[in-house]
């Protein structure tokens, strides 16, 4: 199941487009939740619910990335990015302490019913009460999303989990490169919660670590103020249980794609600028086929082989 919820957050960016051999096991097309910011029709926050067998999944899209073509031009882009960028610490009721003022004005755009059609919460009850009817599915919400989308996987876990009509249905999580959405009231109001959450990172992905806090390594508070000179620090934490190579990886014995020591080299030489580490970057925080949380969510499992065998067929 954890292997289909990163398939199914990698579908949020395309709803339309599936991959071969990355099925997430939808009984039905998933509903895609789309969403426009109040500064007029630029749809920045998306996510797909749907139903499987083991319950209702829902997949938060990530921030547009900015150097591939997709139906969104750049202006969306943009957007997007600024709403990351939105990292002011604002208290909410919803969550229990301090979380990410623009994560929380998409998860609120997302989560209720709009003139563009029904809200995520309205998505997961009618797929609920399908369930009960057809009996095809279990009692189950499972959240999931990729980088900023992780982020609202977390802040829609808190929503569902306090939702009255749901207090009998498990909330689980799995969340991959996910940015932090909140401060440490919220982090420990999450862990009080009844979500079993876990939390994907490769040591060389940055995005992890963001916004920043006192606690960020060195290496990506560099690469942060790379990006955003004025980036200001803050007390970001972050929820659930860490998944993260094994030491022998980490020690460097097998090469895995987001090794941390290609970043850390880059940065040790003078006269190298963020253009260069862009794809080091880029490579460590991807989840396409072959990349390194393709292979970690899966790791440990003696009946994956990565999707190796696949690929040998089609050769």
């Amino acid at each position: 199941m954890k292997r289909r919820l990163l398939y199914a957050s990698s579908q949020a960016y395309q709803p339309a487009m599936l991959v071969q051999g990355r099925n997430v096991g939808w009984l039905e097309a998933p509903f895609v939740v789309r969403r426009e910011t109040a500064l007029g029709q630029r749809q920045i926050d998306q996510a797909l619910v749907g139903r499987t067998a083991e319950g209702v999944v829902v997949a938060f899209r990530g921030s547009l990335p900015p150097f591939f073509g997709s139906a969104h031009d750049g202006w969306d882009v943009v957007l997007d990015w600024l709403n990351d960028a939105f990292s002011l610490c604002i208290e909410d009721s919803h969550y229990g302490g301090g979380v990410h003022f623009g994560f929380a004005e998409s998860m609120r755009r997302l989560w209720s019913d709009a003139g563009s059609g029904p809200g995520v919460r309205t998505a997961i009850q009618a797929m609920l009460d399908q369930s009960l009817l057809d009996r095809k599915a279990r009692r189950h919400i499972f959240v999931t999303g990729h980088s900023k989308g992780g982020a609202l996987a977390n802040l829609a876990a808190m929503r569902a989990a306090s939702v009255g009509e749901w207090s009998d249905v498990p909330v689980s999580v799995a969340t991959i490169a996910a940015a932090r959405a909140g401060n440490a009231d919220f982090a420990a109001s999450y862990d009080r919660t009844r979500i079993a959450c876990l939390r994907y990172e490769m040591p060389g992905d940055v995005v992890p670590h963001l916004p920043l806090s006192p606690n960020t390594p060195g290496w990506a508070r560099k690469i942060a103020r790379g990006v955003f000179p004025k980036l200001a620090t803050g007390d970001y934490r972050p929820v659930g249980l860490l998944v993260t190579p094994p030491p022998a990886v980490k020690a460097g014995h097998q090469a895995w794609v987001g090794s941390r020591r290609p970043v850390k080299r880059l940065l040790d030489r003078r006269g190298i600028g963020l253009e260069a580490l862009t794809p080091a970057i880029l490579t460590a925080h991807a989840i396409c086929p072959g990349s390194g949380y393709d292979r970690l969510i899966c790791d440990g499992e003696s009946l994956c082989d990565h999707g190796e065998g696949r690929a040998r067929k089609r050769a």
